[in-house]
């Protein structure tokens, strides 16, 4: 499951930091040209996001881009 960080007042416009249980939930992020998989009742973090967006996966505990290719990419 993945969530957007409520937290996070320093995004752009359009970008967002997402927060992730595992690994195999960064597939299911959107990106700037399909939405994501919608996440229970959660229709606000499936929607099309920005290049620049983030993701923190807590398990194993890893960091996420969306690169210009507009492709989820582990730093």
């Amino acid at each position: 499951m993945y969530w957007i960080n409520p937290n996070n007042n320093d995004m752009r416009d359009g970008c967002r930091a997402f927060q992730a249980d595992a690994q195999a939930d960064v597939k299911n992020l959107p990106t700037s040209s399909k939405e994501g998989v919608q996440q229970g009742d959660d229709v606000i973090s499936c929607q099309k996001v920005q290049k620049g967006s983030t993701c923190m996966v807590l398990n194993p505990a890893t960091y996420y881009i969306l690169n210009s290719s507009d492709v989820w990419t582990m730093l």
